[in-house]
């Protein structure tokens, strides 16, 4: 069941489902593509967005009713079984500036599959961000809680005119800009650029290559493009004086004109002639001009009377010759023009000053037994930050002072009122676990630990009290003599972590446990082998002489097994083979008192 309810929250939630309520972007509309199945998955993209542009978008989605959607899509999932619920936790690392709200949070998708968030804000900072969403899926009985990731992009900010854009234009300690000239030559002749980046460099690139700009302040891009494609135009003739008159004697030729260039081709004619010309006379041409000689040819036509077309002017020019032109009693005015467009735009590159990075301080250290947990974390800044565990941002972790209850690495982000962010250096935090609780018991006046097994691997130290005193017994148990509130309290000498027991215990004054008095009747007491496989030999040495009553007891107490060894024996086979393998107390228990060892069972 934990692969079904794992994919169900991870698969089917695999798009804009980082939903988890949040007030300032009310007001999403669910609209899905019309025709889709009743019992289906629709995800749509997250779509991106662009620092310093307002984002606001709707994302509407459907989860499945049943696993035989995602059945169809993971193989391991088994199909038909009913889904309960997506419940949406919580949402972490959303781009700053924006915010979210969806219509639900909890979605029975018996009745209830659709629905939709909308995202909105401004964002302030430019990266491909990774929001890690929290869920919990409902499969029969079965809750299942994942983190699944997703991607949202936030493009650079952009500035741009009519002459360029920049990309990156705002930066903390410095800002790499790229440029797009906007005004682009694409090939061809006639364009010309100069770039002034406000810092000292110029270029003549027609797009710069990528500037970095590394010292604080406020820079002027100036940008200047000549666009020199036209070339020369004779726009007009102005006729001032022709060295004819028109045969007819009235002194007013009919005019006509004609343009030939450097090889002897027409390039230009004025039709039909002007019939008595007054001057001056303009004659508009619109000739765009090469290199080379023109012959400006005007003539006076007769129509055939007494003659030929009488030549009333010719002068050679070329695109240089702007201006008024004269021969032979031949004047005019060459309008030539040469068009050049210059472009002049300007824009501003921001470079905020970098702040001093946040110090992450710790007063008790950064390492501690759980037990001192949690442990204050200080940054150095009191306001405009925020706590990241483990590289995540920890939700509404903004104060100066964090209290850390979890091992990892700690960093605190501080953010100044141009919108900079300096992070910390990682400090890893460490709560050692405490070693076990030293449980123990009472078994006729005599303290015993319950499970050795537990204990440190490494070093450790043993230390009964009385009554909040120290009393000389360090060992697996103590020999009670007197009631009392008694504790065992286990030190881990690698860590230095601690850790303790307490428990009342009423002394039975019928009981002798003490081992003192009686050494002597225990002479040559022997268990073997030690650790045990199937049978315990027991030697009683010289303590042959009474009744002996054997009790065996597994680490948690219980009584597991006892027996009994008839005076004058000395030697007890004990059978083994039906304990499990663990740590055990045989007591020897006579009427002079109580004799107990520790055995292994493997």
């Amino acid at each position: 069941m934990r692969s079904i309810s794992y994919f169900i929250v991870t698969v089917l939630i695999s798009a804009p489902l980082f939903l988890f309520g949040q007030t300032g972007c009310p007001g999403c509309v669910v609209n899905l593509p019309a025709g889709l199945p009743v019992d289906t998955v629709y995800l749509p993209p997250i779509p991106d967005g662009q620092v310093g542009l307002a984002y606001n978008k709707d994302i509407s989605f459907r989860m499945p009713k049943t696993t035989t959607p995602v059945a169809a899509i993971d193989s391991v999932t088994p199909p038909g079984l009913n889904i309960n619920s997506i419940e949406i936790l919580s949402v972490e690392g959303l781009p700053p500036g924006l915010s979210w709200q969806a219509n639900q949070t909890v979605f029975p998708v018996s009745t209830q599959t659709d629905g939709c968030i909308k995202i909105c804000g401004t964002p302030t900072e430019s990266d491909s961000f990774v929001i890690i969403v929290r869920l919990k899926a409902t499969v029969l009985f079965f809750n299942q809680e994942a983190v699944f990731p997703m991607r949202m992009y936030i493009a650079p900010e952009v500035s741009a005119n009519a002459g360029f854009s920049m990309s990156n234009p705002e930066g903390c300690g410095s800002t790499t800009v790229s440029f797009t000239n906007n005004n682009p030559s694409n090939g061809n002749a006639g364009f010309s650029y100069s770039w002034d980046f406000g810092d000292g460099t110029v270029t003549t690139d027609e797009t710069p290559a990528p500037h970095t700009y590394s010292t604080p302040g406020s820079y002027i891009v100036k940008y200047k493009a000549v666009v020199d494609t036209t070339g020369f135009i004779l726009q007009s003739i102005l006729l001032k004086d022709l060295n004819c008159a028109d045969n007819l004697g009235l002194n007013a030729p009919d005019m006509y004109l004609f343009i030939t260039d450097s090889a002897g081709v027409k390039v230009f004619e004025s039709n039909p002639p002007v019939n008595n010309i007054s001057l001056p006379y303009t004659v508009t041409t619109n000739l765009r001009l090469k290199s080379g000689n023109y012959v400006l040819q005007v003539w006076d036509e007769d129509g055939g009377i007494q003659g030929t077309d009488d030549q009333c002017g010719i002068v050679t020019f070329n695109l240089l010759s702007n201006g008024t032109v004269v021969s032979n009693g031949f004047e005019a005015v060459l309008n030539i023009i040469h068009p050049i467009t210059t472009l002049l735009f300007s824009d501003t590159v921001v470079v905020y000053p970098q702040p001093a990075l946040p110090i992450l301080t710790a007063p008790i250290g950064l390492k501690a037994c759980a037990n001192f947990a949690p442990l204050p974390l200080y940054a150095s800044y009191s306001s405009d930050i925020e706590w990241f565990k483990n590289g995540t941002a920890i939700p509404f972790a903004t104060d100066s002072v964090y209290l850390a209850t979890n091992s990892g690495s700690y960093q605190v982000e501080y953010t100044s009122p141009d919108g900079c962010k300096v992070i910390s250096t990682p400090a890893l935090v460490e709560l050692i676990p405490l070693p076990v609780v030293p449980l123990f018991f009472n078994n006729q006046n005599l303290l015993t630990l319950f499970d050795t097994l537990t204990l440190p691997s490494n070093s450790y130290t043993l230390q009964w009290y009385l009554a909040g005193q120290a009393i000389p017994s360090n060992g697996y148990w103590h020999c009670a003599v007197e009631s009392g509130l008694y504790k065992l309290v286990l030190t881990d000498n690698i860590t230095g972590c601690v850790n303790s027991y307490e428990l009342n215990v009423v002394y039975n004054p019928n009981l002798d446990c003490t081992t003192s008095t009686q050494e002597g009747e225990w002479a040559n007491f022997a268990l073997y082998p030690n650790p045990v496989t199937s049978s315990l030999q027991i030697d009683l040495g010289t303590n042959a002489k009474d009744d002996q009553l054997l009790q065996v007891f597994d680490a948690t107490g219980r009584l597991v097994a006892t027996g009994i060894i008839a005076s004058g024996n000395r030697l007890k086979l004990l059978d083994c083979t039906s304990l499990a393998n663990g740590i055990y107390y045989l007591n020897i228990v006579n009427n002079k008192g109580t004799k107990t060892h520790l055995f292994v069972k493997k």
